[in-house]
C-alpha cells in the first residue's frame, strides 16, 4: 500500500509543482544568474548549486576562486558583494548584505537588522556552513571556520571560528 501511494504522488499537482520550483530556482538563480554577474575572475569554480539571488549584478568575483556546493550569495538592489582572487568559500555557505526581514504586508520595509556591502580579501578560506552577515570586511589571507556566523570585521590573517566567530589565532 505504501508503494502504490508513493507511486500516486508522482501523478500528483504538488509534485510536479514542485519540480517546476525546482527548475525555474536553478535557471534564474543559477544559470541566468551566471550571465548577470559583476564580475566574473578566470578560472572561477562555481558549484552547479550555488544561488545568487536577485541582483547578481551586484556580486563581484576574482579570480581563482572556488564557491562550493549550496552556496547562497545575495547581494541587494543598494549594496554588493566582493570576493577577492583565490578565495574558497565551502559548501552551504549563506553570504547576505540584506537584513532578510521584510514582512509579507510591507515587503519593501525591513523591521529590522541593515543592509552593507560584504567585501572579502584574497586568498580567503571560508569553512563550510558558515554565515556572513551584512556590512562584513574579511581581511586578506584569513579563514573563517566551518559552521561559523561571522557577526563583525575580520581582519588580515587571522582565523576566526565560532558563533558568533571570534579570534582564534594570528596567522604568522
Amino acid at each position: 500500500m505504501k508503494k502504490l501511494k508513493k507511486l500516486f504522488l508522482l501523478f500528483s499537482i504538488t509534485f510536479w509543482k514542485q519540480i517546476y520550483l525546482l527548475i525555474n530556482s536553478f535557471i534564474t538563480g543559477n544559470v541566468f544568474a551566471k550571465t548577470n554577474l559583476g564580475e566574473l575572475g578566470k578560472n572561477t569554480d562555481i558549484g552547479p548549486t550555488v544561488r545568487f539571488g536577485n541582483y547578481p549584478e551586484n556580486i563581484f568575483i576574482g579570480a581563482q576562486c572556488s564557491l562550493g556546493i549550496e552556496n547562497h550569495i545575495y547581494a541587494g538592489p543598494n549594496s554588493k558583494i566582493t570576493i577577492g582572487d583565490g578565495t574558497m568559500i565551502g559548501p552551504f555557505a549563506f553570504l547576505t548584505t540584506e537584513p532578510f526581514s521584510m514582512t509579507k504586508e510591507n515587503p519593501s520595509t525591513a523591521h529590522s537588522g541593515h543592509e552593507g556591502d560584504i567585501t572579502i580579501g584574497q586568498n580567503v578560506r571560508i569553512g563550510a556552513h558558515s554565515i556572513i552577515l551584512p556590512g562584513i570586511k574579511i581581511g586578506n589571507g584569513s579563514s573563517v571556520g566551518a559552521g561559523s556566523v561571522v557577526t563583525k570585521d575580520v581582519p588580515e590573517n587571522t582565523i576566526f571560528a565560532g558563533n558568533p566567530a571570534k579570534l582564534i589565532k594570528t596567522i604568522s
